[in-house]
């Protein structure tokens, strides 16, 4: 490669040893890599990835009342049921997918604006 320089950058050692497999099974390295990276910073003026402080983790008390503040705002109010199922979510009883069925089964025709009259 004509015009080139080395960079050196200090890293953990594992995790250069873990992201070099990950880059391998992608069939790529670290040095394209980082070639990729330094392009784009070049392209977008900017780090090409979103870099943010990392807000404190809710309880699954907080993220509850926390949907219930947001739908009292709303006007609506979560029942007993939603309670349970938020709960179920936050302690991994039961996928995000898993619940969106759940809900869908239970919203009748006329919820969805349907005739329940067949066509």
């Amino acid at each position: 490669m004509a015009n080139t320089s080395m960079l050196q950058v200090r890293t953990d050692a594992s995790d250069r040893e873990k992201a070099a497999a990950i880059l391998d099974s992608l069939g790529t390295n670290l040095s394209a890599v980082v070639n990729m990276l330094l392009k784009q910073i070049i392209l977008t003026r900017s780090i090409p990835f979103e870099v943010k402080l990392i807000h404190p983790a809710y309880t699954p008390e907080q993220n509850v009342q926390e949907t219930g503040a947001t739908l009292a705002m709303e006007g609506m109010k979560l029942t007993e049921d939603e309670v349970r199922m938020l709960t179920d979510y936050n302690d991994g009883k039961v996928s995000g997918d898993d619940l969106r069925k759940m809900i869908y089964a239970s919203i009748t025709p006329a919820d969805r604006g349907e005739s329940s009259e067949a066509v």
